[in-house]
């Protein structure tokens, strides 16, 4: 019983990191500063979560792949959730670049402007 209640906390760290990790590693810069948590990875899952939900119910009431795609619907599924999830991870992304923008034109000196690969030297 404990872990049925546990296992989405877990879960949802899992995601969370995983959104965390890929903001990390996924841009093109030389020194990448490691936050365990963003607004936008936070922002990323929920949406993804909501988004998730929304397009099960949506297959759930509407589905008529199987009959336009046959055998393939479940591929046609599969990439369309692909899509949901990889607009949810840029959305995310984008709001943690806006984040560092708006912290960068407010004088944060660790913080990039838009365009700028690193931080500027201080």
């Amino acid at each position: 019983m404990a872990w049925k209640v546990a296992q989405w906390p877990v879960a949802l760290f899992f995601v969370v990191l995983c959104f965390a990790l890929i903001y990390f590693f996924a841009p093109d810069i030389k020194h990448a500063k490691w936050y365990w948590i963003t607004p936008g990875s936070v922002i990323g899952v929920l949406l993804w979560i909501v988004a998730s939900a929304g397009f099960k119910v949506y297959l759930q009431y509407f589905d008529s792949y199987s009959k336009s795609y046959g055998s393939l619907a479940g591929v046609v599924v599969l990439m369309l959730w692909f899509y949901i999830t990889g607009l949810a991870l840029l959305i995310g992304g984008e709001i943690n670049a806006e984040i560092e923008h708006a912290a960068a034109e407010h004088g944060r000196a660790d913080a990039k402007a838009e365009g700028e690969k690193e931080a500027p030297a201080a």
